[in-house]
């Protein structure tokens, strides 16, 4: 995989009733800006589920509309080969290279953490849950 140049947390959103973090990655070698999504595991680790290339124009879309496909998953492309199965080292490579970039991985943990212990309808450990009033 490419080197990191640059990793930058874009936004915390909610996709499908699952907590996400958004994040801007420009590689070594591609002239696009990727979006590469990363959301919480069960197993209180950060995983990343989708890589996004973004071809938004920041002076059209100032407001980063995802709406006109200016967000292709390309996902797949960057780490299947050509036996269709998974290239795990370099998406594994991938990952740890975001996640080390900077204070990304403590911003990220801090924040799935706080938002699991804050929210009410969490059932799996409800009664392990402190809540404030």
């Amino acid at each position: 995989m490419r080197e990191i140049k640059q990793a930058n947390i874009v936004r915390f959103t909610e996709r499908n009733d699952v907590r996400c973090a958004d994040i801007e990655v420009k590689a070594e070698g591609l002239k696009e800006i990727l979006l590469v999504e990363f959301t919480p595991t069960k197993d209180n680790d950060i995983d990343m589920r989708h890589v996004y290339r973004k071809d938004a124009s920041n002076e059209i879309d100032w407001y980063d509309n995802n709406l006109h496909e200016a967000f292709k998953d390309v996902s797949e492309e960057l780490f299947n080969n050509n036996e269709h199965d998974k290239e795990w080292g370099e998406r594994e490579a991938f990952i740890k290279e975001i996640l080390s970039f900077g204070s990304i991985r403590k911003e990220l943990e801090e924040h799935f953490r706080r938002t699991h212990t804050a929210s009410l309808f969490y059932t799996h450990d409800v009664e392990d849950q402190t809540f404030l009033h």
